[in-house]
């Protein structure tokens, strides 16, 4: 059967001051009148069933979460509430282990929550193709063909082609994590790199030999854990660590599948022009908005009267708690001034 865990402990920080610490992007309404969260739900049924989805996040957001699942019909028991922030190993892990011992056949499909997809139908397509390449025991990763050259993402280079049921995939040839502005310029001229999208699909048995193989002292830790007060116990011990650090950037076994789709992670505000129209001069207002003469910028702001004259390339946010001025040529740093924030206990 088909199962799926949904990522949803993170917070989001290149998103400030929209996306914080006590509700972080997955439970915003940012595309539609629903938060991110509960579109991937909805986004992922039909390929698995409520029974057989399980997320994972932060303790901290244990109401916020329930909240919002409380129409959802989706089992509590499916929840994993992380102890502590461990990026995305730990988790994945523990719940591959669980289904596993539920179902020896298990595909899962591992997603982000507070992703935008505006084709829903192509995604699904995307998927059972690479869960038929995953029953052949590939793990799979979905590729974004890059759109513009982005230093905040990680890529992915294939190499020769799958011949696997006519699907239109490859195999990785390897991850390049974050490569600043200038390497993206090159990297996006060579048509063999994609952008990860952070969607990975296997069968639970498959990772778990993985793990087994790369990180054997993190195998033999998921595996006492069997209820809460072991998670509790043990989750000091796991690695803090990403799953394509750990395993998928060792792995052999790995291939990508081109996902079209109308993909973006709204990794930054920059992102907020995929979803939002532009006026003629190329200004996006989500906001009670005035201006004069100004071109290429962002506003977005719930309470107050934004006034803006003569402005170029900056997006403008403004929150009950703060406000946000920035270069569109800076948006990757919003990340580094939550993290000043939080040296200075702001």
């Amino acid at each position: 059967m088909n199962y799926a865990i949904i990522l949803a402990g993170g917070i989001g920080s290149r998103f400030w001051p929209l996306s914080t610490d006590s509700k972080p992007k997955q439970f915003l309404s940012l595309c539609s009148d629903k938060p991110l969260l509960l579109e991937t739900i909805r986004r992922i049924s039909g390929l698995a069933s409520k029974q057989n989805m399980y997320i994972a996040t932060n303790k901290t957001y244990k109401k916020t979460i329930q909240w919002c699942l409380k129409n959802t019909r989706m089992p509590l028991k499916n929840l994993l509430f992380e102890p502590q922030s461990k990026n995305t190993l730990a988790a994945i892990a523990v719940l591959s282990k669980k289904i596993y011992q539920i179902d020896k056949n298990a595909v899962v499909v591992v997603l982000p929550s507070d992703h935008l997809i505006k084709d829903k139908r192509a995604f699904q397509r995307t998927i059972k193709n690479a869960i038929r390449i995953a029953e052949n025991n590939f793990i799979v990763t979905l590729g974004i063909v890059p759109k513009r050259a982005e230093g905040g993402f990680g890529y992915i280079k294939i190499k020769d082609r799958l011949k696997i049921k006519n699907i239109d995939a490859y195999r990785v040839d390897k991850f390049i994590e974050k490569p600043g502005l200038a390497k993206a310029i090159n990297l996006i001229k060579n048509k063999r790199f994609y952008w990860n999208s952070g969607i990975f699909i296997f069968k639970a048995s498959k990772l778990l030999e993985e793990i087994e193989k790369f990180i054997p002292q993190t195998y033999s830790i998921i595996k006492k854990i069997k209820n809460t007060d072991d998670l509790n116990k043990f989750w000091p011990k796991l690695p803090n660590i990403s799953i394509d650090y750990a395993i998928m950037e060792k792995s052999k076994s790995l291939s990508l599948i081109p996902l079209v789709c109308g993909w973006s992670d709204l990794g930054s505000w920059q992102a907020v022009e995929e979803f939002v129209k532009k006026d003629k001069n190329g200004n996006i207002s989500q906001a009670r908005h005035l201006d004069l003469g100004s071109r290429n910028i962002t506003v977005w702001a719930k309470e107050r009267i934004i006034a803006t004259l003569g402005l170029n390339n900056i997006i403008i946010v403004d929150t009950k708690d703060a406000l946000l001025v920035c270069s569109k040529n800076r948006v990757q740093d919003v990340k580094k001034i939550v993290q000043k924030l939080k040296q200075k206990n702001l």
